[in-house]
C-alpha cells in the first residue's frame, strides 16, 4: 500500500526547517515570472545529461499541464492528505476531503537515452570510496545537499533535485525510473516541508512517498505494476519501458511558463543542442509543443520574444549562427604555449611573434580566430595537469554591442561577460570535459551561474587555483587587447570630444537671426524645476540628499542606476559587473532614514522613511567619470520623473 513515511522527531534531534530551495531563486525575475526557471532548466537538463548511456542524444521532455488535467480528486487526496499538517506554514488550503485547494497545475518532466537511477534501492550508507557501482537511486532519493558526482559532472552540490520541490506549491516530488541495466521499474516521492505534529507526534520534515518500509524502517520504491500504469495514466507521462527518469511536481507555481522554459532552454544549452547531443521538447498551454534540435533552434530562437533579465542573458537571442560557425573551425584553433608553469598564466607569452602577427591580421579583417589557450593546473596530490579552453573571437562590422558567452561542458555559465562586448566583438569561450572543467566547475556556487574566488571546493584538490579562475573570467578581454593591433597612424579625432578648435580661416557658424526681427538672436530664460531630493557629487561617489526645496512626499521612492561615463551611447546600457557591483568590489553605501534594496548590480530601490533622509555611495574609480540616474517611483508610473547626472 503506498503512503508517506515520516520519521519521528528524536529528543536529541537538531530542530532545523529546510531552507535549501531559496539557493535557486534569483531577485532578477520580472513581474509574474517565476524566480526559478533558470535554475529549474538548468539543474533538470545537467543531471539528464550527466546520466547519459551514450547512445545517440539525451531527449527531453518539459510539459506543463493546466489543473484541468490533474488526476481525480479521491486520488489528489491519497497523494496528499497526509501532508496537510506540514502545509500549515505555507498557507495551503485542504478541502473537507484531503484536496488541496490551489488550482495550478503540474509539471512533468522526462529524459530518455539515459541510465534511469540505477544501484541499490535498499542501501542506506554511503557506498565504498573509489567504489565504480553506480547508485544513483541513493544519492538522488536519500541524500540532500550530498553528492555521488566526479568532476566530470555538471553538478556537484547534490542540491539539483532541490529545484523540483522549490517549483511545488506544495513541496514535493514524484518519480518513476526504468533502469537500462535490469529494466526495474521503481516510483518514489519525496516531500521536504517543515517540523510538523500529526496525531499527537513531532515528525522531521522530510518524508517519502512509498510501498512502506522494511525492518530497517528504510522507505521502500513501489514495484507494483498496477500503480506503476495508473501513474503513468494520472499523471500523463509518456514513458513506457524506455530507460531514464520522469519527475512530476505537483501543483507547481503558477508563474512558470512555457515561454521562459523555452528562453532558458536555448541560453543555458545551446551548445549540446547544435552538437547533436540534446533535444528539448516543451510542452505548455500557451507555446503548443515546440522542439528545439540543432536544425530548428534559431528558427526559434528568433521566434521568442526576448525581454528578460539581461544577467541572465534573456534580453536578446542567442547568436545561433555565430555558435555554428565557431564549431565548424574548433578543429582549426591556434594553440597557445602551455602557461602557468612556473608562475600565473600571462597571455604575452602565449604565442610567438609569427603567429601573434598571423591572429592579430584574422581579427582585424573580422574572421573568426578560434584560440586554444593551454595552462597548467597545479594540484595538491599527482601531477599537475594541463587544461585547456578554446575561445573564438570576432569584430563585428557595425560595432554594435553584444554578449560574450562562456560555457562549461555544454552549460552557459549566465554571470560571465566581458568588456570587448561593448565595442561589437563576438566571443564564445568553451571549455569541454577536462581538468580546466573540474576546476571551474569546484569554483561555481550551486546555481552555476559564475566562477568564483570565493568558493571552498577547490581548495581540495586545487594550488594556486583562484589566479587561474581570474584569468579565465577575463580571458576574452585579455585575448582582445593582446590581438588589436597598435596603430601608427595619427587619430586626428582623438580629442575631439575633449577639445573644440576653432577654425580661424573658414567662415564660422553663426546663430540663426531672431524671427522677430535682423538684430541678434534671443534666448528665453531656462528655468530650473525644484526638486524635494538633490544629487550631490563627491570624491569617488555621489550622495542624495532631500533638498529642503520641497516638502518629501510620503513613502516616496527612488531607483538609483549608476554606471561609468562612455564617450558615446548610453552609460547604463554599457555598464558590466566587471564595472563594479553595490556591495562588492569595493562599493559602500550607507543612509539615514530610508530603506535600501538592490535591485541589481548597478542599481538600488530607496523608500524614504522620514523628511531629513541622506543617502551615499563610495569606492568608485577615482579616473572615470559617474553616471548617475534617478526615477522618481510614483504609483502612477505616468508621473515619474528622473534625474541624470556625471560626476567626476
Amino acid at each position: 500500500m503506498t503512503q508517506w513515511v515520516f520519521s519521528e522527531l528524536s529528543a536529541a534531534a537538531v530542530r532545523r526547517d529546510p531552507n535549501e530551495t531559496q539557493l535557486f531563486k534569483t531577485e532578477q525575475a520580472g513581474e509574474n515570472e517565476y524566480a526559478g526557471t533558470d535554475a529549474l532548466v538548468r539543474e533538470v537538463l545537467q543531471n539528464s545529461m550527466d546520466a547519459a548511456t551514450g547512445d545517440g542524444p539525451v531527449r527531453i521532455r518539459l510539459a506543463l499541464h493546466p489543473p484541468s488535467e490533474l488526476p481525480p480528486r479521491r486520488r489528489l487526496a491519497t497523494y496528499f492528505r497526509r501532508l496537510q499538517s506540514p502545509l500549515k506554514s505555507r498557507d495551503v488550503r485542504f478541502d473537507q476531503d484531503g484536496v488541496p485547494v490551489p488550482e495550478q497545475g503540474f509539471l512533468v518532466c522526462e529524459d530518455f537515452g539515459t541510465r534511469g537511477l540505477l544501484g541499490d534501492p535498499l542501501l542506506n550508507t554511503d557506498p565504498v570510496p573509489g567504489s565504480e557501482d553506480c547508485q544513483d537511486f541513493f544519492w538522488f532519493w536519500r541524500n540532500i545537499g550530498r553528492s555521488g558526482k566526479t568532476g566530470d559532472d555538471l553538478g556537484r552540490w547534490g542540491l539539483g533535485k532541490t529545484v523540483y520541490r522549490a517549483a511545488s506549491r506544495v513541496g514535493c516530488m514524484l518519480g518513476l525510473t526504468v533502469r537500462s541495466n535490469d529494466g526495474r521499474q521503481l516510483l518514489m516521492g519525496q516531500a521536504v516541508l517543515r517540523i510538523h505534529e500529526y496525531q499527537g507526534t513531532e515528525y522531521v520534515p522530510e518524508g517519502y512517498w512509498c510501498a512502506g518500509v522494511n525492518s530497517a524502517g528504510l522507505p521502500l520504491p513501489i514495484e507494483d505494476p498496477e500503480e506503476l500504469q495508473q501513474f503513468r495514466s494520472e499523471w500523463k507521462l509518456t514513458r513506457e519501458k524506455e530507460p531514464g527518469l520522469s519527475v512530476v511536481v505537483p501543483y507547481v507555481a503558477q508563474e512558470l511558463q512555457g515561454h521562459n522554459l523555452l528562453q532558458a532552454v536555448c541560453v543555458h544549452f545551446f551548445l549540446p543542442i547544435l552538437r547533436g547531443e540534446l533535444i528539448v521538447d516543451v510542452v505548455s498551454p500557451e507555446t503548443g509543443a515546440v522542439r528545439l534540435e540543432a536544425s530548428t533552434l534559431r528558427k526559434q530562437c528568433e521566434a521568442l520574444t526576448w525581454n528578460g533579465p539581461k544577467r541572465q542573458k534573456r534580453h536578446v537571442a542567442p547568436p545561433v549562427e555565430f555558435f555554428r560557425q565557431c564549431l565548424n573551425v574548433q578543429d582549426q584553433s591556434v594553440e597557445s604555449h602551455l602557461l602557468g608553469q612556473t608562475r600565473m598564466p600571462v597571455l604575452k607569452e602565449a604565442f610567438d611573434d609569427d603567429t601573434l602577427t598571423e591572429l592579430r591580421d584574422r581579427f582585424a579583417v573580422e574572421q573568426i580566430v578560434p584560440i586554444r589557450i593551454r595552462m597548467n593546473l597545479p594540484t595538491r596530490r599527482g601531477d599537475d595537469p594541463e587544461g585547456a579552453l578554446t575561445v573564438f573571437l570576432q569584430r563585428t562590422p557595425n560595432a554594435d554591442r553584444t554578449d560574450s558567452y562562456y560555457v562549461r561542458e555544454g552549460m552557459t555559465i549566465t554571470k560571465l561577460s566581458s568588456r570587448a562586448g561593448r565595442r561589437g566583438i563576438r566571443a564564445l569561450v568553451l571549455v569541454d570535459t577536462g581538468p580546466l572543467a573540474s576546476l571551474l566547475g569546484d569554483s561555481e556556487g550551486p546555481a552555476h551561474e559564475d566562477w568564483d574566488t570565493s568558493e571552498d571546493r577547490p581548495n581540495r584538490n586545487w594550488k594556486k587555483w583562484k589566479g587561474r579562475v581570474k584569468f579565465c573570467r577575463g580571458i576574452v578581454d585579455g585575448l582582445v587587447e593582446l590581438l588589436t593591433q597598435v596603430s601608427d597612424q595619427p587619430d586626428r579625432d582623438l580629442l575631439s570630444d575633449f577639445f573644440s578648435v576653432e577654425r580661424m580661416r573658414e567662415p564660422q557658424r553663426s546663430r540663426p537671426p531672431d524671427p522677430r526681427g535682423d538684430g541678434p538672436a534671443t534666448f528665453s530664460a531656462i528655468e530650473s524645476k525644484p526638486r524635494w531630493y538633490r544629487l550631490d557629487g563627491r570624491p569617488r561617489g555621489f550622495r542624495v540628499v532631500s533638498s529642503g526645496d520641497l516638502p518629501v512626499p510620503e513613502g516616496s521612492r527612488l531607483r538609483i542606476a549608476v554606471a561609468y561615463d562612455v564617450p558615446t551611447g548610453s552609460p547604463l546600457k554599457q555598464w558590466s559587473p566587471f564595472d563594479f557591483e553595490f556591495g562588492s568590489n569595493g562599493i559602500r553605501f550607507r543612509g539615514r532614514h530610508i530603506e535600501v534594496r538592490k535591485l541589481a548590480g548597478n542599481e538600488l530601490l530607496l523608500t524614504v522613511k522620514k523628511e531629513r533622509f541622506s543617502f551615499s555611495a563610495d569606492g568608485f574609480d577615482e579616473h572615470s567619470d559617474l553616471f548617475v540616474k534617478i526615477e522618481e517611483i510614483d504609483d502612477s508610473p505616468d508621473d515619474d520623473e528622473q534625474e541624470d547626472d556625471r560626476h567626476d
